[in-house]
């Protein structure tokens, strides 16, 4: 076992929700199929919208590098059966099997074994074939490297559309024969499938094979486009897959610098099929019309553009039409491009003329030029989220000083200030600047408060601590954080506020999971009432499934009912519960456990 790993390590990666359902799941035993191969921890997890979810974890020496799980979980941190996972691993790591890592299992094998073992893979499942043909010409591509195509030299093996389009429609297809509500679960592991083609695309793009990125991009625009009726899209997962379809699209068009005619013949074929996916609300993909209609070449301005080199104020984001959108797309595709292809000075020219100052900031600390960088920054930036990119970039080129200058200048700036206080108070702290780190977490907790940073601000405000307070409880109070605030008051030992926060948001059955667990030695009638009543709601719910939380819920009611000496009332209270359920066979194998 990883001695770095640790409960309080898995709690950090997690939502205090997430942390609370992992454990859970750890208790009912729903992680199987467990095995360490070297540093990687490889098993499974029953799942609600899928019998299992695949879960792989990479550990290091700072305890865990990366993980990743099949579920469709992405509201921050890692997922509920992630942290089963962990636990599982961290409590019980004879379950894991070890096996051999890939590379020493086939070390031995020569050239000829290995391409047996190869046939006989595809030969088992047919459709690997195309995933080894689209990864061979990936890594051709790769070897010959983008000077092959800044020399106009074209690669003798093309991407195969014909391959590209077997995939997708197996993909597409992965869920036939299934009900319209396993088809809905289902769509975003879907979608997650579909994002690996992409990201090949992106791969061949950055490689330097633009035709070979736009062969598998407008591939997979026609085959989803053609079935996309078929799925039930409400949440938005394919559609937005679609979107994010449209800029690497438009890059590729534009490296690939198509003749007039070419261009003309592409929009051609793609236009009916980008118009339909329009009738859905599938906007996005009509920025490759865009860029088929304009060519290579700096996106043009507006003439109010053209005539004044400064950021017009009146020009908010809520006046803007479409077509300002497309065209600030348009000139995002073109400066990607231009910065893959090295063109410094281009790229430096299109920031200042579309505006686009974090870009040309950032740009100047890559190439050295510090101070033209700061002053760019200073003058021009108008958002926070900015603000931190070039600080960032700053801090990582060794500019410390004016790092911090840029940081402390974006808490000033407009939107969200969540990520550049945290950041910027962890680098304050390090230089010993106690009052600016305290005026960075402050600016966090104001956008976005939680119990670490309350203690953070707790800590450095010393004698001011009171009127601080007082500030930091009038944010909870008129936010929608019920859960820092009661975590709060659990700190403070104020269990009554705690309590109330806590029945003033019962949805919130997480937060009423961690205030009843901490509030069984102090209000331990309070404990048996929530824990009671959350536990026959499940239980009416007449739903096996919930029968090992609604025990959970129950062993709080116990631990509550014993903390108040009430003993003989527990057991009554047990009693009467077997006996009301004696036909709910599964119930009563749950209630063992108590």
């Amino acid at each position: 076992m990883n001695a770095k790993l640790t409960e309080d390590l898995i709690r950090s990666l997690s939502s205090p929700q997430s942390f609370q359902r992992g454990r859970e799941y750890y208790r009912s035993n729903a992680i199987s199929e467990t095995c360490r191969q070297g540093d990687t921890l490889i098993g499974e997890c029953e799942g609600s919208s899928a019998p299992y979810y695949q879960l792989r974890v990479k550990l290091d020496e700072s305890g865990i590098k990366s993980a990743s799980c099949t579920c469709e979980y992405d509201w921050g941190g890692i997922c509920k059966h992630l942290v089963a996972f962990l636990l599982t691993y961290l409590h019980e790591p004879d379950r894991f099997v070890e096996r051999k890592n890939l590379p020493d299992l086939l070390a031995g094998l020569d050239q000829d074994a290995l391409l047996t073992l190869l046939s006989r893979l595809v030969d088992k499942d047919p459709s690997l074939y195309d995933w080894l043909e689209s990864q061979a010409h990936l890594t051709q591509t790769r070897a010959a490297g983008p000077a092959a195509t800044k020399t106009g030299k074209k690669r003798q093996t093309q991407v195969s559309a014909q391959n590209y389009k077997r995939q997708i429609k197996n993909i597409l297809h992965g869920m036939d024969g299934y009900s319209s509500s396993e088809r809905y679960w289902g769509l975003h592991s879907m979608v997650k499938e579909l994002d690996g083609i992409t990201d090949t695309a992106r791969q061949f793009l950055e490689s330097g094979d633009a035709e070979g990125a736009l062969t598998i991009l407008t591939t997979l625009l026609e085959e989803i486009a053609a079935e996309y009726g078929y799925f039930d899209d409400s949440d938005g997962d394919l559609g937005g897959f679609l979107d994010d379809l449209a800029l690497p699209a438009a890059e590729a068009i534009l490296t690939l610098n198509l003749s007039p005619s070419e261009r003309d013949s592409l929009a051609h074929k793609l236009k009916p099929t980008i118009n339909e996916l329009s009738d859905y609300g599938v906007e996005e993909p009509a920025l490759i019309l865009a860029a088929l209609e304009q060519g290579w070449g700096t996106a043009p301005l507006t003439d109010d553009d053209e005539n004044d080199d400064e950021w017009d104020e009146e020009d908010s984001e809520d006046e803007w039409e479409e077509d300002d959108w497309e065209q600030a797309d348009l000139t995002t595709a073109t400066l990607n491009v231009l910065a893959r292809q090295g063109k410094v000075e281009e790229y430096l020219s299109l920031c200042l003329q579309a505006h686009e100052y974090r870009r040309y900031a950032v740009k100047l600390v890559e190439l050295g030029r510090i101070q033209e960088a700061v002053q760019t920054a200073t003058k021009q930036l108008g958002y926070t989220h900015e603000a931190l990119a070039v600080a960032q970039v700053l801090r990582e080129k060794g500019s410390l000083s004016e790092a911090l200058s840029i940081g402390e200048h974006g808490l000033s700036l407009e939107g969200d200030k969540s990520d550049l206080g945290n950041w910027l108070g962890l680098q304050e702290e390090a230089q010993g600047r106690s009052k600016m780190a305290l005026q960075a977490y402050q600016a966090a907790f104001a956008s976005h408060p939680s119990l670490q940073l309350y203690k953070t601000i707790e800590r450095l405000s010393g004698e001011k601590w009171k009127s601080t307070r007082k500030w930091a409880m009038d944010i909870l109070r008129s936010s929608h954080h019920h859960d820092v605030l009661a975590e709060v008051h659990l700190l403070e030992q104020d269990w009554d506020a705690a309590a109330k926060v806590t029945e003033g948001a019962e949805w919130d059955y997480h937060l009423l999971d961690r205030v009843a667990d901490a509030l069984i030695p102090h209000r331990p009638d309070w404990v048996i009432r929530v824990s009671t009543k959350q536990a026959q709601q499940l239980i009416d719910k007449t739903q096996s499934k919930y029968y090992q939380i609604a025990t959970a819920w129950l062993e709080k009611t116990k631990k509550a009912y014993l903390q108040a000496g009430k003993q003989k009332e527990w057991q009554s209270f047990l009693s009467d519960l077997r006996m009301k359920y004696a036909r709910r066979r599964a119930l009563l194998e749950a209630l063992k456990r108590l």
